[in-house]
C-alpha cells in the first residue's frame, strides 16, 4: 500500500472509530469489509487497498489486522492515530475527512450502524459467503479476490469482467 493509501485507511479507521465511540477490531474489520465490498458493486474499487483473507471467524483486512496484532508494521502511523486496548480500538483524534469522499462517508454510515451492534455469530454468518468459502479453499493466505467479492454483493457479470481488468493491470503496474 502506498502512503496515501495508508493513510485513507487510518482515516477510514477513524471515521468509524468515532462514529461508533471505540470498536472491537472484529466489527470494524466487518464493516470494512462490506463497505468495500458495496464500493466494488457500486463503483468497481474497493474503498481500500487492504487485501482481504479469509479467516475462520470471516473476511479480516490483513494489512491492517497484521498491524493491530503487532506482527508487521504494514500501515504506518496507525498507533499515533489508534489506541489499541487488546481487542477494542479507540479513536485518538478526529478523521480527516479530506481523504474520505461524499460516497466513502455515505457507505460508511450505512454499514455502521448494520454491523457494529450485530451479535459475533451473526457476524460470522453473514461473512461467510461464497468468496469466503471460495478463498478458504485456497492454499496458504486464503486471498478474497476482488471480482468474488463484487459477485457476492450482486455485481453485474460485465462490471466482475472490468475489476479483473483493472486487478490484473494493477498487478502488472507493481513490477
Amino acid at each position: 500500500m502506498s502512503e496515501i493509501e495508508q493513510q485513507k485507511m487510518i482515516e477510514v479507521v477513524l471515521y468509524i472509530l468515532n462514529k461508533t465511540g471505540g470498536l472491537d477490531y472484529y466489527r470494524l474489520f466487518k464493516i470494512l469489509y462490506f463497505a468495500n465490498q458495496r464500493s466494488l458493486v457500486d463503483w468497481g474499487h474497493p474503498m481500500t487497498k487492504d487485501q482481504f483473507c479469509a479467516l475462520p471467524h470471516g473476511p479480516v483486512p490483513t494489512g491492517l489486522y497484521n498491524t493491530i496484532k503487532g506482527e508487521r508494521m504494514v500501515i504506518k502511523d496507525l498507533s499515533g492515530s489508534v489506541d489499541i486496548n487488546e481487542y477494542v480500538l479507540l479513536p485518538k483524534r478526529e478523521a480527516d475527512m479530506d481523504y474520505l469522499s461524499g460516497y466513502d462517508i455515505e457507505i460508511l454510515d450505512m454499514c455502521i450502524p448494520m454491523y457494529c451492534n450485530m451479535s459475533f455469530s451473526d457476524l460470522e454468518k453473514t461473512s461467510h459467503t461464497s468468496c469466503w468459502e471460495k478463498a478458504r479453499q485456497k492454499p496458504g493466505r486464503h486471498v478474497i479476490e476482488l471480482a468474488d467479492m463484487a459477485r457476492d454483493g450482486g455485481a453485474s457479470e460485465s462490471l466482475i469482467q472490468y475489476i479483473n481488468e483493472m486487478t490484473a493491470f494493477d498487478e502488472t503496474c507493481r513490477c
